[in-house]
């Protein structure tokens, strides 16, 4: 029995499961878990994997003994070990050990025009050749803002930084300056970056969920208390719940910052006009509103979130797709707001931004080629939102026809499988009973035949690129299938030898959960 799908702009309907599906997992091995807290793929999911990347793994080990987990950032650590690349192309990332590998984390989601993209380099080049670094103002940065501006306009003033980190908190800050309130709200479970105020809430197990209500919980160690303090939750997708939560606080929050699909928990889009309620919410109680489109700009539509779903706020934040591949990121908003960082006016006055390499002339040059190739090209958008229609739905009509409990969550060309009897994904919390150790030996099972679908984490997400094509949508569906398969396979297999207290268990679990508890309870 097929799915029955949404439409991708978020409008849900119930999907429709073979009732074998439904109901928690039963007799599930015992949970084995990385040194960074996530589940390790079963052995036999990942023994082609490891037969693939020997060099990797060789590779990685020395890097580990050089940096903590021998990768850049955290996120880019996964079991038995990362692949490490050796050079991309179009739709595809090729490995040190010599292995193309399909790929649909597209560096992060900031490669929408693909890998090695001939224009943009070009571009870079030719900005190589008048020099790397500056330091002063030049007319390209100004066509670079007007390129933008001209993209979305809700930003009549942008100010550039080199991160997403650097975009959410510089525009946090301004929104504090203008607003004269220190507190801010942030959704449960989004990402903003990796700076203390917005490292909050970004995830936590079943049980504290159900006793912590929505108080601000740090995301690691080294976070002060004193910074969770001004920090309000608030849940996604409920319009009554961040009503009463910012009614509680009223008076003291004057920011109140979204991302316009929650991508921090890998892909869950705006329900019920969520966007626009809340839009007249803030509006209502004077609360600057901030759309981190990091992840959503230029990649729902030339304009971004705001533009496919009709919203606009106050304040914006932007980058990956807007620095072609390299690093660039900015801020904006309406004037009023912006000119809080007006400079000569005495510290004392002004909202302070800096940064070295702000504006820097490679990457100013490298986002705007993308920006005109994009603004230029609105079929690429038709492109990459049908393929992502093929890939995701697709995903979901083969993982019911294995029977195996899954919610494929998607938006044009951004998705996430997760394992989970729910009929749907509303907020951050309908993840927490996702079963995570049966999505990593997807992924790897997935990996081990080189197609990488997406980012390696069960809170990420899978982006499509303009150089992908009906051919790697095929190849990549059939791969996804044999992973399933394999997922059924071991399914059957714990189910079988499911002692009796075992399966009374899960059927407590699941009436735990509001759900139906499987046929054999």
């Amino acid at each position: 029995m097929k799915g029955v799908h949404r439409a991708n702009r978020g409008d849900s309907a119930p999907r429709i499961l073979p009732e074998r599906a439904r109901g928690p997992e039963v007799g599930s091995a015992p949970t084995s878990f990385s040194p960074g807290g996530d589940p390790l793929p079963s052995q036999k999911f990942s023994r082609k994997y490891i037969t693939r990347h020997k060099k990797s793994a060789q590779l990685w080990r020395r890097a580990a003994r050089l940096t903590p987990g021998g990768v850049e950032s955290n996120i880019r650590y996964f079991r038995p070990h990362p692949f490490l690349a050796d050079y991309g192309d179009g739709g595809y990332i090729y490995d040190v050990d010599g292995n193309k590998i399909l790929d649909f984390m597209m560096g992060f989601g900031a490669l929408l025009l693909g890998h090695n993209n001939r224009d943009i380099a070009l571009e870079v080049i030719k900005q190589l050749e008048s020099g790397s670094m500056l330091g002063v103002t030049s007319e390209l940065f100004i066509d670079y803002l007007a390129a933008v501006q001209k993209a979305v306009p809700s930003m009549r003033k942008m100010r550039l930084c080199n991160s997403g980190t650097e975009a959410t908190m510089h525009a946090i800050r301004t929104a504090r300056a203008y607003s004269g309130r220190e507190k801010i709200a942030k959704a449960e479970g989004a990402y903003h970056g990796a700076h203390d105020y917005v490292l909050q809430s970004l995830d936590m197990d079943p049980r504290m969920a159900r006793n912590n209500g929505y108080k601000p919980v740090p995301y690691g160690r080294g976070i002060p208390k004193a910074v969770s303090d001004t920090v309000v939750i608030y849940p996604y997708n409920d319009i009554e719940g961040t009503a009463a939560i910012l009614e509680e606080n009223e008076d003291e929050v004057g920011t109140l910052i979204v991302e316009p699909v929650l991508c921090g928990p890998g892909v869950i889009v705006p329900k019920g006009n969520y966007l626009k309620r809340l839009r007249q919410l803030t509006r209502k109680r004077k609360i600057v509103l901030i759309f981190d489109e990091v992840l959503t700009g230029f990649r729902l539509a030339y304009g971004g979130a705001q533009e496919y779903y009709d919203v606009r706020p106050d304040m914006t934040t932007f980058g990956k797709i807007a620095g072609g591949g390299f690093q660039l990121a900015g801020f904006g908003g309406e004037s009023q707001i912006m000119e809080t960082l007006e400079p000569g006016r005495g510290w004392r006055n002004a909202t302070f931004h800096a940064g070295t390499y702000n504006g820097h002339p490679i990457g100013v040059a490298a986002g705007l080629k993308a920006v005109q190739i994009l603004g230029e090209h609105p079929e690429y958008y038709e492109h990459v939102n049908r393929l992502g229609r093929q890939l995701f739905s697709g995903l979901q009509d083969l993982a019911d026809d294995r029977r195996i409990p899954a919610w494929v969550e998607y938006v044009g060309s951004i998705g996430n499988v997760y394992f989970t009897t729910k009929d749907e994904i509303r907020n951050f919390r309908d993840t927490l009973s996702a079963n995570t150790r049966r999505w990593w030996n997807w992924f790897i099972h997935c990996l081990g035949n080189n197609v990488l679908f997406g980012i390696p984490n069960t809170g990420e997400r899978a982006f499509l690129s303009t150089e992908h094509t009906d051919e790697d949508i095929e190849w990549a569906l059939e791969v996804a299938d044999g992973a399933f398969a394999a997922i059924a396979k071991e399914a059957h297999r714990h189910r079988e030898k499911a002692p009796a207290v075992q399966l009374q268990a899960a059927g407590e679990q699941a009436a735990m959960y509001g759900e139906a508890p499987p046929p054999s309870v």
